[in-house]
């Protein structure tokens, strides 16, 4: 047995024989690496929202938000990019009275569709108004809908091709036409045109177009706001900066008081295993066989705690209700052990710095002293 494997040997009969010790260091670092995930998974979570209220080109278009009962208001040329979606609240009387979202968008819809199991909507589907939807998997997991089941809405019955996976899309995604079918007498809708002129320089004159259109056609229309996409667009981008600064000086903090708690844990745990050093070192184990097995014997104690704080980080989002601010997933996953690693690593290096340049005599006679 060559003189690292023998280490490593040692550092298995440690932690089968002190289980109790190991599992209280365990649940330690488990603690204080727990804040940290949490703040890993928040910012991930904001980077989803931004990536669903943004798109490529954002800041080159105009907004306008306007209610009316009429689908067909605007009418533009086609050197024009431009898309419509509608938006209504409505109430479901088999789901318990709930309102429910209902949002309508077309085939030129900008922003990235939301992620489904199942499919999303054919372009010829949007284009003829077929009578399909996605639903939230929130409804789809309380009521018991599944793809391929079907729900009415005011008479029309649409088939459920899609459950929108993403925790933050809520209630029923169908294409605009569609909706437009449902919703034809009577009933105030809520729109939202997003343009894209050819010429920059031309977003006021097509605002002007879009809401005189609006106005000439319906004139009980309520114009409700007109925003330049490029003012949208960097406000998200300020907040996204604004929220992982702040959540990450959150995270910075609990990692240094984490690793000043443990570093002193450790610290306390290589004064008692003096004389193991001890007798290691004169058997001939290097300085850096030492770190190595420490590092080991921390990276059990580290991977097991990461290992549960990635199990758990759901579970207690759940109970704590704030499951829709933490997003957990292969990146935050990868982000939170790669910071785990390297505080295992400075808590190896913490630990073993204190007494790495004791001759073996003097860490043999505090021991027995």
């Amino acid at each position: 047995m060559t003189k690292i494997s023998y280490l490593f040997y040692q550092a298995f009969l440690k932690v089968s024989y002190q289980k109790k010790r190991y599992i209280l260091y365990v649940i330690s670092f488990y603690i204080g690496l727990l804040l940290p995930a949490f703040c890993i998974a928040n910012i991930r979570s904001v980077d989803q929202v931004i990536h669903a209220t943004t798109f490529a080109g954002m800041e080159q278009t105009v907004q306008v938000g306007w209610f009316s009962q009429n689908f067909d208001l605007i009418q533009l040329d086609n050197q024009t990019d431009y898309s419509i979606s509608a938006a209504y609240e409505e109430d479901m009387s088999d789901w318990d009275h709930e309102y429910v979202p209902i949002t309508g968008i077309d085939e030129h819809y900008f922003y990235p569709p939301p992620e489904v199991r199942g499919r999303y909507f054919s372009k010829s589907e949007l284009q003829k108004g077929k009578p399909v939807c996605l639903l939230n998997q929130r409804h789809a997991e309380m009521f018991g809908y599944d793809i391929g089941d079907t729900l009415a809405l005011r008479g029309t019955t649409c088939e459920i091709i899609g459950i929108m996976t993403d925790k933050k899309a809520s209630g029923i995604f169908m294409p605009y036409r569609t909706m437009a079918g449902i919703y034809q007498h009577n009933v105030e809708i809520q729109f939202t045109g997003t343009f894209r002129p050819a010429d920059v320089a031309d977003k006021e004159q097509l605002v002007t177009v879009v809401t005189d259109q609006i106005q000439s056609n319906d004139k009980d229309a309520e114009i409700l706001f007109t925003t330049d996409g490029a003012e949208l667009y960097y406000n998200a981008l300020a907040t996204k900066r604004d929220w992982r600064v702040v959540r990450s000086l959150v995270a910075v903090v609990a990692i240094l008081f984490f690793l000043l708690n443990e570093t002193i844990v450790l610290k306390a745990k290589a004064e008692k295993e003096q004389q193991t050093i001890a007798v290691n070192r004169a058997l001939g184990a290097t300085e850096r066989d030492i770190r190595l097995f420490w590092f080991f014997e921390t990276f059990l104690i580290t991977f097991l705690a990461a290992g549960l704080v990635l199990l758990t980080l759901l579970p207690i989002a759940k109970l704590a209700s704030i499951e829709s601010a933490i997003v957990l997933d292969t990146s935050v996953a990868g982000v939170f052990l790669v910071l785990a690693l390297l505080t295992c690593e400075l808590l190896t290096w913490g630990s073993v710095r204190t007494i790495r340049k004791k001759p073996i005599a003097a860490m043999m006679k505090t021991r027995d002293s």
